[in-house]
């Protein structure tokens, strides 16, 4: 755990300490065990939330704005009509954190008639399924650390693999959840027939 702990060191000058509390605060809460096609989807829309960028710390049950401009996506406070002069780039979805930290989605409803959304999320949802498809332990592949992120996206993805690793071992208990392959839940996803992002969408 302490190397765990010195590891989400980050670029706001928090000692240790500091980080220990973060981390607590952005402990998950309320993890429940999720059919598979929900967790793979939490699993997929978080991380693309958590890839984007935004300065601030996400608070629960709060609405963020989910925008993509030149190649990047942006995480921002400010609803799309809001904005004036600036051009925060094209609106994607409203995001709100929950409580096991998990991210859930209002996505526009116009999205895909923007032909470079529609790309980036299927370049998004490919990589995702190349990752998690095979037979390695899935629990492996969660974002207990990310060198690449930011201090507050780090802290974020800490918390979501936490939240994912709980609830497969309240669904499947502790030793099966740890030798869970990847391919086996994406199977189950398979079987549904279900689109990954759908089974996040906040209505």
């Amino acid at each position: 755990m302490t190397q765990q702990i010195q590891k989400v060191s980050n670029p706001q000058g928090k000692g240790v300490v500091g980080v220990i509390e973060d981390l607590r605060a952005c402990a998950p809460s309320q993890v429940q065990a999720k059919a598979s096609h929900q967790w793979l989807a939490d699993y997929f829309t978080s991380t693309l939330v958590l890839s984007a960028k935004y300065g601030f710390k996400p608070v629960i049950g709060k609405d963020y704005y989910l925008y993509y401009k030149n190649q990047e996506w942006k995480l921002s406070l400010i609803e799309p009509q809001a904005w004036k002069t600036h051009d925060p780039g094209v609106f994607f979805a409203e995001c709100e954190l929950n409580k096991d930290m998990s991210w859930s989605l209002i996505l526009s409803p116009d999205w895909q008639k923007h032909s470079t959304l529609v790309n980036a999320i299927n370049e998004l949802e490919q990589a995702f399924f190349n990752c998690v498809n095979d037979s390695k332990p899935i629990v492996d592949k969660l974002p207990f650390f990310k060198q690449h992120l930011s201090y507050y996206q780090r802290l974020g993805a800490n918390a979501l693999a936490r939240s994912l690793k709980q609830s497969l071992e309240i669904k499947l208990g502790k030793e099966k959840s740890l030798s869970l392959a990847g391919t086996a839940l994406v199977a189950e996803l398979a079987s549904v027939n279900k689109p990954l992002l759908e089974a996040s969408i906040k209505y």
